[in-house]
């Protein structure tokens, strides 16, 4: 896996905080190992009724958060993420921050919880 499928195919939306492999044996992907400018990463990429997803997690990362990645083709963000949410079996409440480059990222670990 290199760094171009994630600059030029995907764009990070979100992460998770379920640990990768525990997403993975949900879906039944299998995860597979690359290398990015950072160091190792880890991946899987699938598609959900026509919507191209991948989850990664940096190696070594102070970050636990799994990133959601969503193919640049996917209009209606929020619809993909909802679809990945039911295919997974988990609710909001396992985002840890959601957004784009463009518009920013928001933290939802320090939002208040109702």
């Amino acid at each position: 896996m290199q760094r171009l499928w994630a600059d030029y195919l995907f764009r990070l939306v979100a992460g998770l905080s379920p640990s990768l492999d525990g997403l993975a044996a949900r879906l039944r992907l299998d995860i597979e190992r690359g290398w990015e400018d950072l160091g190792a990463v880890d991946a899987a990429m699938f598609r959900i009724q026509k919507i191209d997803f991948a989850l990664s997690r940096l190696e070594g990362s102070p970050c636990p958060d799994v990133f959601v990645w969503v193919s640049h083709a996917q209009a209606d963000v929020d619809a993909a993420l909802g679809l990945l949410l039911d295919a997974l079996g988990i609710g909001e409440e396992a985002l840890t921050f959601r957004g784009d480059i463009e518009t920013g990222f928001v933290d939802l670990r320090s939002e208040p919880q109702n």
